[in-house]
């Protein structure tokens, strides 16, 4: 629908729509999520598509609110809704938080881009000059930031944060606490809990899913978990074939002076495993036989990781490589355990330059991410490689309420977790509104280098700077007309009392942010910043779009 109600002309298909308005989709969805906004949001009533008899749902996230838009009537207006319900769903997916702060941001950077480009801007030159306004916004952002761990007013801010973005008082308690033990690269597996309490275990070291070959190595009664301690720890990259291969291999290991040994294999033929089982139930050797963890695409990174963890070097190709294995092919784990299901390794001849390069390798990816289904292993990945792994079990009065703390949990760990990393701003969009003076004050000698490198013109480039200066004030302005105030007096009065100053709606007074306990992820609003730009940016720059034919939807909004 268009600004002023009315709906645009049915577009026919297939068609090419040249310089398309993307706007009036983006204004949907940003209209239909921006009460969401901010300590007293108002809920949004969404009818069920396929019984409309019961009542409608109540939602107050906004990037469930986004998903829940299939496809808008208009066909040009659809492909802008649908760009900025994609950045929505990627911070709701990657992040957690922020989906309601990315569309105000993104909406007021297209509405200022828009007029620009028809005052005769050059969209490219606009483009440029918006994404050095978010960079310089984000710098202006981190300068801000305090930290929320080690001491006990940072601890505050970490408790403030997470009471303002979790409703759900146990849960926010067991979140901060174990956020704050085990550190912003843990993690923090959330399971079901039949009692309706909420419970954590803390695992030492690093626990990997994968399991035995089978039960026979067991080392209790019950033979449901094999355990050994100061223990040699092989790798072995694809499978072992034969019983020759496999007492070479452990004679070997015995002449380098080990009883025990935990050897790591993908597959075992059926003699090898007859072989393996003799000499362990004759006890000539202590062994555990470990499947190698994850499908054959991630295989080979999880064997990396666990090289780095155990200092064992990947024994390479088939059983002649164990047949053949030296001493520098062995790792040691200080406490192994394992059983049907997981893989614990506590200490061991760890490999710190490999450990800190894989660490780094692994975080570059995740900040990177486009493919979003790759998220939950790569961050099981960077909790093994630190040795942190928490276990949240989650329970409620209902499955119902269970399921949804559970999903809520692990969708606030993220932001929690990027808070820890990163520290807390002033919340309530005072941060951003501070930035709009560190924009002002850029250096333009630095401005004028950037422009020859582009042969810009200057006018247009500093057209986007200001589009993203003006957007900064987007989300207080929601914040504010959510609660039901005039924006445009509270922003001078909190621009002349100067970060990290801002309105308290509660209150409804001028305070500092921080002593008022209202703040806001660092990370997850620089992450909100950049989205936004990168979508308007791309919005702008879309010359036509193309309309495939397809089966009529009607959809109601």
């Amino acid at each position: 629908m268009s600004k002023n109600g009315k709906q645009p002309p049915a577009v026919s298909r297939p068609s090419v729509v040249f310089n398309p308005n993307l706007l009036d989709g983006i204004n949907v969805i940003a209209d239909l999520v921006k009460p969401t906004l901010g300590p007293l949001p108002r809920l949004v009533a969404m009818e069920r598509s396929m019984s409309r008899d019961r009542a409608p749902e109540l939602l107050d996230d906004a990037a469930t609110l986004a998903r829940r838009i299939v496809q808008l009537p208009h066909p040009t207006q659809d492909v802008g809704a649908m760009m900025l319900r994609h950045a929505l769903w990627r911070m709701h997916e990657v992040v957690g938080d922020g989906a309601a702060t990315t569309a105000v941001l993104a909406q007021a950077l297209m509405q200022h881009a828009v007029k620009a480009v028809a005052a005769g801007a050059n969209a490219m030159m606009l483009r440029h000059g918006i994404e050095a306004g978010i960079n310089a916004a984000c710098s202006a952002l981190k300068q801000q930031a305090q930290p929320v761990t080690g001491s006990p007013r940072a601890r505050a801010l970490l408790n403030s944060l997470v009471h303002s973005i979790c409703p759900d008082d146990e849960l926010a308690e067991r979140l901060a606490e174990a956020v704050t033990f085990a550190g912003p690269d843990a993690y923090i597996e959330v399971l079901n809990h039949e009692p309706r309490r909420i419970d954590r275990d803390y695992v030492e070291g690093s626990l990997i899913e994968t399991a035995w070959h089978n039960a026979n190595f067991a080392t209790d009664k019950g033979r449901t978990i094999t355990r050994m301690d100061d223990v040699p720890f092989v790798i072995v990259e694809t499978r072992i074939d034969s019983a020759e291969q496999v007492i070479a291999g452990l004679q070997r290991i015995n002449e380098l002076g080990h009883t025990k040994v935990a050897i790591m294999v993908d597959a075992i033929s059926e003699e090898a495993m007859n072989c393996f089982n003799t000499v362990h139930h004759r006890g000539a050797m202590q062994i555990a036989l470990i499947k190698s963890p994850g499908s054959d695409a991630i295989r080979p990174l999880n064997l990396q990781d666990i090289a780095a963890l155990t200092g064992a070097r990947l024994v390479m190709g088939d059983g002649a490589g164990f047949a053949a294995i030296t001493a520098e092919d062995l790792g040691f784990v200080r406490r192994l355990w394992v059983n049907d299901k997981k893989l614990g390794l506590i200490g061991g001849n760890r490999d710190s330059l490999t450990l800190r390069t894989q660490i780094a390798i692994v975080r570059k990816e995740i900040e990177g991410l486009h493919d979003l289904n790759r998220l939950p292993e790569l961050r099981k990945r960077l909790g093994r490689l630190t040795s942190s792994w928490v276990m949240l079990r989650v329970g409620g009065t209902t499955s119902g309420q269970a399921e949804a703390r559970q999903d809520q949990a692990r969708r606030l760990v993220r932001a929690l977790q990027m808070a820890v990393r990163s520290g807390v701003v002033a919340g309530g969009g005072a941060a951003l509104v501070a930035c709009q003076a560190g924009l002002k004050h850029e250096e333009a000698k630095k401005r004028r280098k950037e422009l020859q490198t582009l042969g810009a013109s200057e006018l247009d480039y500093e057209m986007g700077w200001q589009c993203v200066g003006k957007a900064l004030a987007a989300p207080m302005t929601a914040i504010l007309q959510n609660a039901g105030h005039d924006a445009s007096p509270i922003l001078v009065r909190v621009r002349a009392a100067g970060a990290p100053c801002g309105f308290d709606v509660t209150t409804k007074t001028i305070v500092n942010m921080f002593d008022a306990g209202v703040v806001d992820s660092v990370e997850v609003l620089e992450r909100a910043l950049r989205n936004a730009g990168s979508m308007a940016a791309m919005a702008i720059t879309t010359d036509a779009v193309v309309h495939r034919r397809k089966p009529d939807l009607q959809v109601n909004t």
